[in-house]
């Protein structure tokens, strides 16, 4: 699961707790493992596709968990 999963967030967002709460649940309710990497986007380079998602965004295998396309250049501002 380590290298399948991994959560992306940024400093200062305000839905990371929450969505990092309802990750662990739903891991632990299919007895998997909480042992996924977490990405500050801030640490990422600007050309890292990852840094045009939204936050916090849970990525399987490379896509969005909720079906958002891989963004493309240009990446937008973070908000």
């Amino acid at each position: 699961m380590k290298s399948d999963l991994v959560f992306l967030t940024r400093d200062g967002c305000v839905n990371t707790s929450d969505m990092l709460n309802n990750l662990d649940a739903a891991l632990r309710s299919l007895g998997l493992a909480l042992d996924y990497p977490t990405v500050n986007l801030a640490s990422l380079p600007a050309t890292d596709p990852r840094v045009g998602y939204p936050t916090p965004t849970v990525l399987v295998r490379n896509h969005d968990i909720f079906g958002m396309p891989e963004p493309t250049p240009p990446f937008p501002e973070p908000s």
